[in-house]
């Protein structure tokens, strides 16, 4: 007769006994027709870790920098207009000297009014660009067992959070996101490398949400699974 702690009070149990003799708990799993001594599922059996969920953020994200970038380009397109025409022909009309420089340097003064134009944009293409190089590199991935976040574009940087450590799952969706139907989930957890993980401009986030939800009460009612690092 060998012993095996009870996966409800811990304590220490006969193999052979249909109940825990501690806190009552059934030990027997449905065994076979004909079989004998009924089985049990000693404490901590690893299961398969499965996904139940993967996705990444929404390009949705960046629309608000798409409209700011294509503001600020008709902007420096009209300012590029005026400066060609207006500003070059205001300048020649100065003095006969400055209309004889324009007359000489008319080129390389178009080409440096270009130049400045495109560096008043190239912040904007820069973040615009930066903000979807992130997107496209983010991964969420949701298992019966922990939270994953990948990210990175040049290195790569993995986040997780025990399913077993998560205290609280609030949900954020602000109007424009709200538009897109797409929206944001916090993790909050007593894990004290990544207490709090968030999980941005995914589709159907209520949805998430309670799947996370539902998933983590389970694991903390077994608070049995054991896996590989």
């Amino acid at each position: 007769m060998a012993l095996v702690a009870c996966p409800e009070c811990n304590q220490q149990v006969s193999t052979e006994a249909a109940s825990c003799p501690h806190c009552g708990k059934n030990l027997v799993a449905n065994p076979a027709p004909g079989a004998g001594a009924p089985f049990f599922a000693p404490s901590g059996a690893p299961g398969p870790e499965q996904t139940l969920w993967e996705g990444r953020p929404s390009v949705a994200l960046v629309y608000g920098k798409l409209v700011r970038l294509i503001i600020r380009f008709i902007i420096v397109a009209v300012i590029g207009y005026l400066a060609l025409t207006t500003g070059i022909q205001t300048l020649a009309s100065v003095s006969s000297q400055a209309s004889s420089f324009v007359e000489q340097n008319s080129t390389i003064l178009e080409l440096g009014i270009l130049v400045v134009l495109a560096l008043l944009l190239l912040p904007s293409l820069y973040g615009f660009a930066q903000a979807l190089a992130r997107i496209k590199n983010t991964h969420y991935k949701v298992t019966n067992q922990r939270i994953l976040i990948q990210s990175g574009v040049l290195s790569r940087s993995l986040e997780e959070i025990d399913m077993r450590s998560i205290d609280d799952i609030e949900f954020h969706q602000p109007f424009l996101e709200r538009l897109f139907g797409i929206g944001e989930i916090f993790i909050v957890s007593t894990d004290k490398v990544a207490p709090k993980l968030a999980l941005h401009g995914i589709h159907d986030p209520l949805k998430i949400r309670e799947l996370v939800r539902a998933n983590a009460y389970q694991v903390s009612q077994r608070q049995l699974y054991t896996r590989s690092t």
